[in-house]
């Protein structure tokens, strides 16, 4: 390579690191413009044209870089990145395979845009399939070169992937196995034992739990998301002291959390006395913090943006129904408001929570609209709610909940020791509050009561049934026995 055009390759470098992309992008061009000039500058003009926001200027570069280099598996990777962001997912697959095949070592790199692309544009079928042929390709390479690590960091990164997607079909025993896999595979990355984590805390494995944001924490200390849910596994394994330092650590390295300063807040004054010492609290299982309207979690926008599930459902209202008129209630061509009047919608969140406490747990979210069509689900809020509650705000709707809707349909055990079953809390989205219940597992069946009738709900895939005689008591004694 001629001197001149090394130099202006290696200082477009520097500027582009320097993300000075305008200067690097001239000084890609400078280097090509040298006669024999590197073909890796195509791939850098390629992402600093991607950095700048222009795709369409990009995808020539990368393409040329293949072109003087067959064996180029990382311009592939960043070619089909950028087809999958265009939506072309369809063109970016080929490319993909060959990507990993020429340089496996470097999928980890870009696994994550990867599996948010394939999730955009195609179907769960043809996503668990491209990551399974993935494991085929990183599986038969030998792992003992100088890539060694990177090429198990890659194929931990598939195995993550693959967690991520049985997580989001509700496919929880799947899930756990590949995040497990995972951290055999590569021990040291604190995102996986933080998912297998929220798996175990979902499906009531509190010590587990415990154990797995531990590991998580001493790869990543200065995660104050994983602080703050370690918290809230030691919180059910009554472990309230340690709960309450974990929280502290939250809010020292996040100090404008709203969130986690009222969870401090609230533990603050249940284990300390007036002069900040610490000491054994006197009451049997402290109640949460849930009015607090944190800041929108990864956790919550995995939720949000993974769709309605087997531990996830969403519902565009709880008071659709409130003022129907009688003749509204006549002319419904539904079941369910014929009997239920204009206590329907109320009754229909019940069934749901009822659902997930008979299943394994789950997360319901009202203010969002499903769209049944297949486009992105809409995110409404639960303001225009305010006029039909007493209290038109957050702490109102809370409490709407729990007096005309848990104390109102379900066992007293339920309500009385609420926070052992269900957390409320309400982030925005942009503009939009949205009310986020977080429901775990009973050990004992739990029945609603409707207009004197008992009846009995669980979660099947992405829908809550009623089950009845035969059906549930082999449920029961399954599930529970």
């Amino acid at each position: 390579m001629p001197e001149d055009a090394r130099s202006s390759y290696e200082d477009g470098i520097s500027l582009f690191h320097d993300q000075s992309f305008d200067q690097a992008i001239f000084k890609f061009k400078e280097a090509l413009n040298e006669q024999a000039g590197p073909p890796d500058a195509h791939t850098w003009l390629g992402r600093s044209f991607l950095e700048k926001g222009h795709p369409e200027a990009a995808i020539p570069e990368f393409c040329e870089a293949i072109r003087k280099n067959p064996h180029d598996g990382y311009s592939r990777y960043w070619l089909a990145i950028t087809l999958l962001d265009r939506g072309q997912a369809k063109d970016a697959i080929p490319l993909l395979y060959e990507a990993v095949g020429l340089d496996p070592a470097r999928f980890h790199l870009f696994a994550g845009r990867i599996l948010n692309g394939l999730e955009r544009g195609c179907p769960f079928p043809r996503v668990e399939e491209f990551f399974k042929k993935c494991q085929e390709i990183l599986g038969s390479r030998d792992n003992q070169d100088s890539d060694g690590e990177d090429l198990a960091l890659s194929s931990a990164h598939v195995h993550g992937a693959l967690g991520h997607l049985y997580f989001q079909k509700g496919l929880l025993n799947g899930a756990m196995l590949q995040y497990r896999e995972a951290i055999r595979t590569s021990p040291k990355e604190p995102s996986f034992h933080e998912n297998l984590a929220d798996i175990y805390f979902m499906t009531n494995l509190n010590e587990e739990a415990v154990a797995e944001y531990q590991l998580s924490l001493s790869h990543h200390p200065a995660d104050a998301a994983a602080h703050k849910k370690l918290g809230d596994a030691l919180v059910k394994t009554r472990q309230f002291i340690d709960a309450f330092n974990e929280y502290r650590e939250a809010l020292r390295l996040e100090p404008h959390n709203e969130y986690y300063h009222r969870v401090y807040t609230q533990f603050r004054t249940l284990f300390t006395d007036g002069d900040g010492n610490t000491r054994t609290p006197s009451i049997g299982h402290p109640p949460l913090p849930d009015t607090a309207a944190p800041a929108v979690s990864e956790e919550f926008r995995r939720i949000l943006n993974g769709g309605e599930n087997a531990v996830v459902e969403f519902k565009s209202s709880a008071l659709w129904s409130k003022a129907f008129s009688k003749a509204e209630i006549a002319a419904s061509d539904s079941k369910d408001v014929h009997k239920y009047g204009r206590d329907t919608s109320k009754v229909i969140i019940a069934k749901t929570i009822a659902g997930f406490l008979n299943t394994s747990g789950g997360n319901l979210v009202i203010g969002v609209r499903e769209n049944k069509r297949g486009h992105q689900d809409e995110l409404i809020g639960i303001e225009n709610e305010y006029p039909k509650i007493r209290d038109p705000c957050p702490d109102g709707y809370r409490r709407m909940i729990l007096d005309e809707i848990i104390r109102k349909y379900f066992p007293p055990e339920i309500f009385h020791h609420l926070t052992r079953y269900i957390r409320i809390q309400f982030p925005k989205v942009g503009d939009k509050t949205l009310c986020w219940l977080e429901i775990g597992k009973t050990d004992e069946g739990v029945f609603i009561r409707v207009q004197d009738e008992e009846i009995f709900f669980i979660r099947i895939d992405a829908e809550t049934r009623q089950l009845s005689d035969k059906a549930l008591v082999d449920y029961c004694r399954k599930q529970f026995g």
